[in-house]
């Protein structure tokens, strides 16, 4: 898809470095992901890579607690890294409400059914855990090859944790767009999550999201990929928006048919059972 050319996102090389030099592992997955992406790989003791490889923008590294995220020109941020087993989200799936949390409530899965969701916005997989943990079978899509391999790497971990939730959780290294125009079996509901500004300034919306607008770029295809999940979806389309924003516009003029809000965001519902 095309972008302005201030909307690029930077292209400053990404390496590949493995800090784990104990484990046969690491160097495995590294070579791995150094196929998939065409990014070079280096072993390096830990705390070189700062000083070593600076002029690397973008940092994989795999370390001992496995696959982090560095950025060269941020050497005061910490590690970028998805942890499903982390205490953090351990602690949402037994206190969060389950489902009476709002975005559990804004997919509408209730009693026993099987809920299929598509989460074309991926990212740190938070919301896709979330969703999961409540008993939906979801699809997670992330095109960005650097995301993703943050991604697979915790689903990876998780899986050898015997951590049930991910049992549900499949990731597709697509593009969101290509894949709902090509979508034969609807899901009965797909779920947006598109990068906007946060006006919060607290460290960790400041590390990741940063990081993220610097990595991907400015969205720009958000009203496509919400035309295209109002065709697509069977029940509904879910998209997640700061309680400032206005709904994202789409071809259809389709406007949200409810929304539900929590402190600091709001989920606006569209209903497609009756419409497709």
């Amino acid at each position: 898809m095309l972008k302005d050319k201030q909307d690029q996102p930077q292209t400053l090389e990404t390496v590949i470095l493995v800090e784990d030099l104990g484990r046969i592992a690491a160097h495995e997955k590294a070579k791995l992901l150094a196929e998939q992406t065409g990014f070079k790989v280096f072993s390096v003791k830990p705390k070189q890579s700062k000083r070593l490889y600076n002029n690397k923008q973008w940092q994989l590294v795999f370390t001992e607690k496995g696959l982090v995220l560095r950025l060269s020109s941020e050497p005061s941020w910490s590690d970028i890294y998805v942890d499903f087993a982390s205490s953090a989200l351990a602690y949402r799936k037994q206190h969060g409400g389950g489902r009476k949390e709002p975005l559990a409530k804004a997919i509408g899965i209730k009693g026993k059914e099987a809920l299929t969701v598509l989460d074309c916005t991926a990212g740190m997989g938070t919301d896709s855990f979330v969703m999961a943990s409540v008993g939906a079978s979801v699809t997670m899509i992330e095109r960005s090859p650097i995301v993703a391999a943050l991604l697979e790497d915790a689903v990876d971990r998780a899986m050898n944790a015997q951590l049930d939730v991910v049992e549900r959780m499949n990731l597709l290294k697509v593009d969101a767009i290509e894949y709902l125009q090509t979508l034969q079996i609807q899901p009965d509901v797909i779920y947006l999550d598109p990068m906007f500004p946060h006006k919060k300034k607290s460290a960790m919306v400041k590390k990741e999201m940063q990081a993220f607008q610097q990595l991907l770029g400015a969205d720009t295809d958000s009203s496509k990929m919400m035309g295209l999940a109002l065709e697509r979806a069977r029940q509904r389309v879910v998209v997640k928006r700061p309680n400032y924003a206005l709904p994202i516009d789409n071809d259809k003029n389709r406007q949200p048919d409810m929304a539900i809000t929590s402190k600091k965001h709001r989920f606006d519902v569209y209903i497609n059972e009756g419409r497709n």
